[in-house]
């Protein structure tokens, strides 16, 4: 298989060498431990040379004092013969013990030892009363005694440098071995694991560049199926969000049903965002998520949250109570992505607090930065589960947990806040005592131009944004899509706001259409069955050719695909502007009629060039 044969490469060019890497460091130690004892020989050689000249001297200067009593016959120069002679004793000694590993210097120690006596003995024959000839008898034996003793010290001393010349001349043997061994050996081995990495490199050079492909292939599939996840779960949104929307504009709905229809609308939009940031997993994993940086009120985005979650608290009679400081000043951010991160805090909150608890949603103003606190009176968090709560597909209660979910939501809070220059934190009791958690975003050094934040899209913060839509009156609008729901809700929307609307379900009525009569603008799906809107602008642009500017016809694509080879299609068969599903309604309508506008001022211009 591609990865055994890849392991099986990187094991000899990586393994193999760090294995003789490990026998070289071996070989090193032993050579350094194995001079060390050298070193450790030396310096016993030399001691005991040093004690067999000290013991020499000792004897020799007894020996003295042995001249000085022949001549005084003084009672202290016996007891300075006596003194020495122990000192040369004691050495003698503490000679054995080190030339224990040595049977012949041994042997000499211990006729050292015996020549010392017989010279004592010698010195201690002769008193003040003895004969001129007698003295220097004993003179004569003590002195041929002691040239033997000398002559011992001598041997001694003579056999031990001998000992160190040869360990001198061994390790300057091993020294030049090492220096041109070593590097011989180092050559070698060099040559011939580059010889062996060379060819498992190119044995494997093949197996990774399939292993390659198809690790993109596997990354294309992936792109692929999220992009079609994201087309399904798409559709059916853009639906409930264009009749939501298409209601709301009408102005008549009162009482329960305007309050439930808009709180469709604001589930329905966080929902398409929650299938935004599920597709976004991916992206943070790469470090690729998106941010519409922006001034943003921090105050809107907590009261999105909060209103976006209202009826899931109602439904468990949980209060939530939000404290809003005025001191809270706009910061730098992605207003969306910040109302996700504190959804998801408020959502965990509902969803772990028992009937009839109480929820509290605070932003304030620490010096300078901001917190939003969401606090419950749930059933809290143990210790240990404190450590892992922001850990991807953690989940509170274990898997088996009636109350469970992807176990996303707080890794996700984590990397949006983070992303925000912040952090957040969790803190609790114990179980059954409530939780806290905390965001702390930096406030700005400055506020200057930034405390009325301007929104480039519209967002789910409030459905008063439905009274900007612009007015599309006398623009005639054709509208291409095989969802039913869809063309009657788009149909509606825009005919709301003044719009003149044809509709066809498929690309063979649209074209049919188009002969009868030219609409001002073409709005179409893409994923249609049969020919697709692809197929259909092409047809367009094709029929087009050899026309004047004035038979452009402007076209927007509606589109549940995202990615941006997906945008990059949509302009190149020939549209003029796209649409992301679900569709925002001022956006469709600014859009539709900029494009109008620009056809209508580029046939002015056009006119004078023709009368003349």
């Amino acid at each position: 298989m591609p990865a055994n044969r890849l392991k099986k490469s990187l094991t000899t060019t990586i393994v193999v060498p760090a294995i003789l890497m490990a026998l070289a460091a071996l070989v090193l130690l032993f050579q350094l431990n194995r001079q060390m004892n050298e070193t450790d020989w030396v310096e016993h050689t030399d001691l005991v040379m040093l004690l067999a000249e000290t013991a020499k001297a000792e004897f020799l200067s007894a020996e003295t004092a042995f001249r000085g009593l022949l001549l005084s016959s003084g009672p202290n120069d016996r007891g300075l013969i006596q003194k020495r002679w122990n000192n040369s004793q004691e050495i003698i000694k503490q000679l054995g013990g080190l030339v224990s590993d040595n049977p012949s210097q041994e042997q000499r120690l211990i006729e050292l030892g015996g020549l010392e006596n017989q010279w004592l003995e010698a010195a201690n024959g002769s008193d003040q009363n003895s004969a001129d000839a007698e003295k220097r008898e004993l003179a004569g034996r003590a002195a041929s005694i002691g040239t033997k003793v000398i002559a011992q010290f001598d041997a001694i001393s003579a056999v031990e440098q001998g000992l160190r010349s040869a360990r001198d001349a061994q390790r300057d043997s091993q020294y030049r071995l090492a220096m041109w061994g070593i590097p011989i050996v180092a050559l070698i081995l060099v040559v011939a694991l580059t010889w062996v990495a060379r060819r498992e490199i190119q044995g494997a050079s093949d197996t990774f560049a399939v292993a390659l492909r198809d690790a993109e292939e596997a990354n294309q599939a992936k792109s692929n199926f999220l992009a079609v996840v994201s087309h399904e779960l798409r559709n059916p949104l853009n639906s409930i969000l264009l009749w939501c929307n298409a209601l709301l504009t009408t102005g008549t709905l009162e009482g329960k049903v305007d309050q439930g229809v808009n709180a469709i609308w604001r589930n329905a939009k966080a929902q398409a965002q929650l299938i935004e940031d599920l597709l976004d997993i991916s992206r943070i994993e790469s470090g690729q998520m998106r941010f519409d940086v922006q001034p943003t009120n921090p105050a809107e985005v907590v009261r999105a949250a909060v209103d976006s979650m209202s009826p899931a608290a109602d439904a468990k009679s949980i209060a939530i109570n939000v404290v809003l400081d005025p001191r809270a000043d706009v910061i730098i951010g992605d207003a969306q992505r910040l109302q996700q991160a504190v959804w998801n805090l408020l959502s965990n909150a509902i969803k772990f607090t028992p009937k009839g608890g109480k929820v509290q949603v605070r932003l304030e103003r620490i010096n300078s930065h901001l917190e939003i606190v969401v606090a419950d009176n749930g059933q809290g968090i143990d210790q240990p589960a404190l450590e892992k709560i922001f850990d991807r597909f953690w989940q509170a209660g274990g898997p088996n947990s009636a109350e469970r979910g992807m176990g996303l939501g707080l890794s996700i809070v984590k990397h949006i806040v983070s992303l925000h220059g912040g952090t957040v934190t969790a803190h609790s009791e114990g179980l059954n005592l409530g939780s806290v958690f905390i965001i702390r975003l930096p406030l700005p050094v400055t506020t200057a131009g930034l405390a009325s934040p301007a929104r480039r899209h519209p967002s789910v913060a409030s459905i008063a944004q439905m009274s900007h839509i612009p007015r599309l009156e006398s623009i005639s609008v054709l509208v291409v899509d095989d969802d039913a729901e869809t063309r009657d809700a788009l149909r509606s929307l825009l005919t709301s706001v003044g719009a003149i609307v044809n509709t066809a379900e498929n690309v063979d009525r649209a074209i049919a259409i188009l002969a009868e009569s030219y609409p001002d603008v073409l709005v179409s799906d893409l994923g249609m069955p049969g020919r697709d809107g692809y197929w259909l602008i092409k047809e367009i642009r094709s029929r087009e050719k050899g026309q004047g500017p004035s038979d452009h016809l402007p076209a927007v694509a509606l589109t549940a695909y995202g990615r941006v080879e997906d945008r990059v299609e949509v302009f190149a068969s020939g549209f003029d502007s796209h649409v992301m599903k679900p569709v925002d309604p001022a956006e469709l309508a600014a859009i539709i009629k900029r494009l109008v506008e620009t056809r209508r001022s580029g046939n002015d211009k056009a006119s004078p060039a023709q009368d003349s």
